[in-house]
């Protein structure tokens, strides 16, 4: 037998203004959201100093838990 959901949507990305740690070297692309920004506010790639920026990013749901129903 086959079971599907029928009509089922795919989800919109929302797209969205989000500031972000950008590093300021020129060798390295890395860049965190500020939201999972470390508190010396190094790059973890380079280590080198980060700048804040604003970048248009999907957003992200922090109140995601697999488990729940």
């Amino acid at each position: 037998m086959y079971f599907a959901k029928k009509g089922a949507e795919e989800p919109v990305t929302i797209i969205e203004d989000t500031t972000v740690y950008a590093c300021e070297s020129e060798s390295c692309n890395g860049w965190m959201r500020k939201d999972f920004s470390t508190e010396d506010l190094s790059c973890p790639m380079c280590g080198s100093t980060m700048a804040e920026e604003v970048r248009e990013l999907p957003q992200i749901k922090m109140d995601y838990n697999p488990f729940s129903k």
